[in-house]
């Protein structure tokens, strides 16, 4: 088995019993989804996001990521490169940190830290985007509007990651912005 298959049965492990909100699909289903939208426009993409939420979302810190990944046979510098942009891509402002911000100030702080993160993270943040914005579409109408809005004002601000990629999200969400003026869902 080479490192890359180990590193995904590793994560799938991690992210063991959780779910896609109202999908029923495995959480490594959108895990797997972003890491090969990543993998053929920048160095490190699959790996990056595969780990993408396993800090935020799992028990995993750091140091154990990249235990993990030398022991699947990753250069000690690709593993602290992975770790690093999963660390850039990993909240910050949380309310469990920040309990005594807002969720629009925390929301705010995170918006403007993400526009400061590597380039290599923010490619993989617009193949989340791109996810994501495609399930909120599907699964959550009622609130895809302003989902949509406060996105597409991120990515104007977000600026250093693959181009083709940050086009790809700001045309989804476009199109999604159409799509909701013509079907709106009732309240």
């Amino acid at each position: 088995m080479i490192a890359d298959e180990k590193l995904a049965d590793w994560v799938a492990s991690k992210h063991a019993g959780q779910l896609i909100k109202r999908t029923g699909k495995p959480y490594f289903d959108h895990l797997l989804a972003v890491a090969e939208m990543a993998a053929p426009v920048v160095a490190l993409g699959y790996e990056t996001g595969l780990c993408h939420d396993l800090l935020e979302d799992t028990n995993t810190n750091e140091e154990e990521l990249i235990a993990a990944l030398i022991s699947f046979g990753y250069t000690v510098s690709n593993a602290n490169k992975i770790a690093f942009n999963v660390t850039e891509l990993t909240d910050v402002f949380t309310k469990t940190a920040y309990p005594r911000l807002t969720k629009l100030e925390r929301k705010a702080r995170e918006a403007e830290r993400l526009m400061k993160i590597s380039p290599i993270a923010q490619t993989v943040k617009y193949c989340d985007l791109i996810y994501n914005i495609d399930w909120v579409l599907k699964f959550d109408q009622k609130h895809a509007q302003a989902y949509l809005i406060k996105k597409k004002l991120l990515l104007t601000a977000m600026v250093k990651g693959d181009e083709g990629l940050r086009q790809l999200a700001l045309h989804a969400i476009d199109n999604g912005l159409k799509a909701y003026l013509f079907f709106k869902p009732e309240k």
